[in-house]
């Protein structure tokens, strides 16, 4: 039977009283059943669990250690002595839109005006802003899995239908037959497909070709394109391309000086859209956040105009670490995807161990102290991988293989399934990088 707003009233008041354990307090029961339902960030929920164990070395959170290279780290503290404290406006500051423009020009092939361009704090915004808008009820939102799950999250806020694509029998590459056999069955609906690459968790880059491919699909069933591109400039051989290269008109491009700069607490993200709808999705990002930092944008300013030997520091760094672990794991037995990009291994649990993604990371970190996040927080349903990411420093990573190397001689014992309370795999998902 429906319960009314007077009823209601009546079962918070006798929950206050105590009356009633399973009703939180008046306001719980006025939230909405969608936001109750969803569970915290499962690779938070891991990481902190684990950092409970002593002496665990954690190659769990996608977070780059290196520190914010000086020259943008100065021209912050310049920007806050200059009392640059104030509103900027929403869209961004003009010399950072510029700078922006200018950086995508010079270094990914990529024409963008500067009015195309809006600031917003960090690429989860930017991905909360934008899929906000484009999303309606009914609509289709498309991402493949293993993947960043709040493209899901966001499709549901938005009541939205959201369609995973499961790639693991593809080498973690999404096809245009696996794309075009999804949106066949949605033509005719609102479609919005998130693409991720380089990607997290695998790593896995599409060549210039596959992207070309997709892209004929994609404009075969008029979709719409939201295209993360964080880990752009961290990618190892071949150049990154990106499908806002062929087809900008249906292209929204989300980046961030997260990955690229070491910036992850400054929390200062981008969009770039076309010129007839940027100014639709800006209206989001100005109710959600109105605007970003002043001094924040100002260190980006300078990080965009000046930092690329900063960035070629760091890849080189990223690329003698991944060549060390990626040869390391698979000489200990273990299956990873080759990474092209970013700075995670997505490895296989070993064949013959009969549980779960959750249930050997969580092994691996109580006996080996080695920590990595489940692959169960990348796709629904259990898993049988796990990330490790190696923005870690290399006596970290030396230590980490030295420790699995001796556990992988003992069979695990602690084959602990990751409680239901506490790990609700089924629920919508917030998740952090």
């Amino acid at each position: 039977m429906a319960v009314d707003h007077y009823q209601r009233h009546t079962i918070n008041a006798q929950a206050l009283r105590g009356e009633d354990s399973e009703v939180k307090d008046y306001m719980y029961s006025h939230i909405s059943p969608v936001i109750t339902s969803m569970t915290t960030s499962l690779i938070r929920r891991f990481d902190n669990e684990v950092s409970q164990i002593g002496d665990v070395i954690k190659l769990t959170l996608g977070e780059p250690d290196m520190a914010t290279p000086r020259r943008i780290t100065e021209a912050g503290i310049r920007s806050l002595h200059a009392g640059r404290t104030h509103y900027a406006p929403n869209a961004g500051t003009p010399e950072l839109r510029r700078a922006i423009s200018d950086y995508l020009s010079r270094r990914r092939s990529l024409q963008y005006l500067p009015e195309q361009i809006i600031v917003t704090q960090g690429a989860t915004e930017a991905i909360s802003s934008v899929l906000t808008a484009l999303l309606n009820p009914g609509d289709v939102l498309v991402w493949a899995t293993p993947g960043f799950n709040q493209y899901r999250t966001m499709a549901i806020l938005n009541g939205a239908q959201a369609i995973a694509i499961d790639t693991s029998e593809d080498d973690y590459r999404l096809t245009p037959q696996a794309l075009e056999s999804v949106l066949s069955t949605v033509q005719g609906r609102n479609i919005v497909v998130v693409l991720n690459y380089p990607a997290n968790p695998t790593g896995i880059d599409l060549t210039a070709q596959e992207l070309a491919d997709l892209a004929a699909v994609i404009e075969r069933y008029d979709a719409t394109v939201v295209s993360d591109e964080v880990y752009a400039e961290i990618v190892y051989g071949q150049a990154h391309s990106s499908i806002a290269q062929l087809i900008p008109e249906r292209t929204v491009l989300i980046d961030s000086a997260s990955k690229t700069f070491a910036m992850t607490g400054w929390r200062l993200g981008f969009f770039a859209a076309p010129k007839h709808s940027v100014n639709a999705l800006a209206k989001v990002h100005q109710a959600h956040v109105s605007t970003a930092a002043t001094f924040v944008m100002d260190a980006a300013q300078e990080a965009y105009e000046s930092g690329d030997s900063d960035i070629a520091v760091m890849v080189d760094e990223y690329r003698r670490r991944r060549d060390y672990l990626y040869q390391s794991v698979t000489a200990l037995g273990y299956r990873v995807a080759h990474p092209q990009g970013a700075f995670y291994l997505y490895l296989s649990v070993p064949e013959d161990y009969e549980g779960s993604g959750g249930d050997y990371a969580r092994a691996m970190a109580q006996e080996a102290h080695v920590a990595g996040i489940p692959g169960e927080a990348f796709q629904e349903g259990d898993s049988r991988q796990i990330r490790l990411s190696y923005a870690a420093s290399m006596q970290q990573l030396h230590a980490a293989v030295e420790r699995l190397e001796q556990w992988r001689h003992i069979t695990p014992t602690s084959v602990n399934s990751l409680c239901p309370e506490q790990y609700d795999l089924t629920a919508v998902k917030e998740d952090s990088k």
